[in-house]
C-alpha cells in the first residue's frame, strides 16, 4: 500500500478516523493524505472586519489535523478540496491514485443504512478500497 486518504472536518469522529488512518499508514508503510472538503465558493466574503474564506479555513483544518497526526505517521500531506465530502474524498483519491480511503460511520440512521450518507456515498463512488472506522462506539 502506498497512499491512504482520510477526510477530516474538525469533529471528534473525524479525528478518530484520522487516527485510525494514521495507524494504518504506519502499519502498511503508506503515506497519509488528509483532506477537508468545503462547499462554499472559494471567493472570499467580507463582512465589516471579518473575512470568511472557506478554502483557507478548510486548508487550516486539514493542515492542523495533519500536524497533530504527524505524531503517529511522519509521511503526511494535507489539502482542502472543493465539493461535498464524498465527492471531495473520491476525487482526491482518484487524482492521487490512492490505495485506500478511510471514512467514519458516524450519524448512523437505521439498520438498513449503517454508514450515514457521507460514508455510503464514498463507498459507492470510491476509485479504490474503503475502510470504515467505527467512530460512534
Amino acid at each position: 500500500m502506498d497512499l491512504i486518504v482520510v477526510g477530516v472536518d474538525g469533529s471528534d469522529t473525524a479525528w478518530n478516523s484520522g487516527k485510525a488512518a494514521a495507524r494504518l499508514a504506519v502499519a502498511t508503510n503508506a503515506r497519509l493524505h488528509v483532506v477537508t472538503a468545503y462547499v462554499a465558493k472559494s471567493n472570499s466574503l467580507d463582512f465589516a472586519d471579518v473575512r470568511i474564506d472557506p478554502a483557507r479555513d478548510a486548508n487550516r483544518t486539514a493542515a492542523n489535523a495533519a500536524s497533530e497526526l504527524r505524531e503517529i505517521v511522519s509521511d503526511i500531506t494535507s489539502n482542502a478540496v472543493f465539493g461535498h465530502v464524498a465527492e471531495a474524498l473520491t476525487n482526491e483519491a482518484g487524482t492521487l491514485k490512492a490505495d485506500l480511503i478511510v471514512v467514519g460511520n458516524r450519524r448512523i440512521q437505521s439498520a438498513t443504512r449503517p454508514l450515514g450518507s457521507a460514508g455510503a456515498a464514498v463507498a459507492r463512488r470510491a476509485p479504490c478500497d474503503v475502510y470504515i472506522v467505527n467512530t460512534v462506539g
